[in-house]
């Protein structure tokens, strides 16, 4: 830290960087428009450890500048504040967050730029020795700006679960989870999600969760339908050896995207990470997903994606890193000018005390 105050409970970090970097289609559409990119933060982290709630608070700002397009130029801020209560019988978190988002969204094939408002709270408490009970609220407020094609979003979600110690390693689930989605375009919709699963150890060095269930989306405005799916919530770690770990993710969920219209989204990714040595770590990923686009205002549109990307990475030290990475994005739609591929390349320098 780079200052304790009363031993350890409380603490400050400062921390920034420099990324630099290209990209072939900044836009991510058929036109394949590209621009060099130079993105810079620095931020302040607090840490308070004493009573039964601990705090953490992080402000940071980001600069993002482009060579050519500087219309997209921006400055993003970004505040997070935890509360966090981890004695006593029952004990969860409060995440209050507000920040400002520059990013390519291959959905609506522009860029977009949005201030977004989470929040979130987890609740757990034990029933007994063998059942607990836990709770996740979200909400999301999210406004786009300067874009009157875009639909401003609030999203509200009540998730709860029963789990079942059934081994010292492993635990069973059952869960229920509503969400309700309402846009400035009025295409709103209410989900319902039914599930079964498992988290802990799943064999022998297989760690992770993975659940299976069955989901329904009632939507309104000018997608006035119904649609279900039987869907999957998984995240797996496999620590191959000492030095290389494998993990993977997949996910079935409906989604809203950025002009009101739900998708029905699958995205499964597969990581291998090496720690060369204490300083040196290498890591790389693919990514497959398909996004179906729901109801008939929607010209039964389709897009698969691949992705891949390379990562190097060298700590001179704990205060010290630099990175490069490179990565590929194919997008194939049956909607044309939705139809690209991206290649990009970066550079980055981050410190932190």
């Amino acid at each position: 830290a780079l200052l304790n105050i009363d031993g350890t409970r409380n603490q400050v970090f400062v921390f920034g960087g420099v990324t630099f970097g290209y990209s072939s289609n900044i836009f991510s559409e058929a036109t394949g428009r590209g621009d060099y990119n130079l993105d810079a933060n620095a931020g302040v982290e607090l840490r308070r450890r004493a009573g039964i709630i601990a705090v953490n608070a992080t402000f940071q700002v980001d600069y993002q500048r482009f060579s050519k397009y500087t219309e997209e130029n921006s400055l993003n801020p970004r505040l997070q504040v935890e509360f966090r209560k981890s004695t006593g019988r029952t004990t969860g978190a409060l995440t209050l967050k507000a920040f400002r988002e520059g990013r390519s969204d291959s959905a609506v094939d522009v860029r977009t730029n949005s201030w977004n408002f989470p929040l979130g709270l987890s609740l757990k408490y034990p029933v007994n020795d063998k059942y607990y009970f836990t709770s996740t609220t979200d909400y999301l407020r999210r406004r786009y700006n300067d874009n009157s094609a875009l639909a401003d979003l609030t999203d509200c979600s009540e998730g709860l679960d029963l789990f079942y110690v059934y081994t010292s390693k492993l635990d069973l689930v059952g869960g229920y989870r509503v969400r309700v989605t309402t846009t400035s375009s009025g295409d709103d919709s209410t989900d319902h999600w039914f599930n079964l699963g498992a988290t802990g150890g799943l064999f022998a060095k297989l760690n992770g969760t993975v659940r299976l269930g069955y989901q329904l989306r009632h939507a309104t405005g000018a997608t006035a339908e119904n649609f279900t799916h039987l869907n999957a919530l998984a995240g797996l770690s496999w620590p191959v050896t000492r030095k290389l770990t494998l993990s993977g993710q997949l996910s079935r969920d409906f989604n809203t995207i950025a002009t009101g219209a739900s998708i029905d989204s699958t995205i499964a990714t597969l990581n291998a990470t090496y720690a060369y040595n204490r300083r040196l770590e290498l890591e790389s990923g693919v990514t497959w997903g398909r996004n179906d686009f729901l109801g008939h205002d929607q010209l039964a549109r389709v897009d698969d994606f691949f992705t891949w990307d390379v990562t190097a990475r060298y700590k001179f030290n704990e205060h010290l890193n630099v990175g490069a990475t490179y990565s590929y994005f194919r997008n194939w739609s049956t909607f044309s000018f939705s139809d690209f591929d991206r290649q990009s390349i970066t550079f980055d320098i981050a410190s932190r005390y």
